[in-house]
């Protein structure tokens, strides 16, 4: 059987990892499952099961970084970056001489 889609996994793990927190056995959690009016296969059963004993990774928080004083551009003087802009995708040593100088703050 292929894969079960993303949200029935969501669903049945949100319905059935109170039983695991319970103390459940394996065997009873996949009972369980098994049970589920969606009629899960062995295949669904195990997919679902391990989604709910290893939960997926947090996500990094991402590192924003905001123009507080407006400056010009390195490579096209043209250019300001205004207060409150995202430059975010700057190298590291650029981010890191316009924190230094004040133009830039991490959120």
């Amino acid at each position: 059987m292929a894969k079960l889609h993303h949200t029935k996994v969501k669903s049945a793990v949100a319905k059935y990892s109170g039983l695991h927190a319970e103390g459940k056995t394996s065997d009873e959690v996949k009972t369980a499952i098994a049970a589920d009016e969606n009629g899960y296969d062995a295949e669904g059963v195990e997919e679902i099961y391990n989604a709910i004993i290893t939960p997926a990774p947090e996500k990094p928080e991402a590192n924003v970084f905001t123009v507080i004083k407006e400056f010009r551009d390195i490579s096209n003087f043209d250019k300001i970056h205004k207060v409150g802009a995202d430059v975010s995708d700057f190298d590291t040593e650029r981010l890191a001489a316009l924190v230094a100088n004040g133009h830039v703050e991490k959120a």
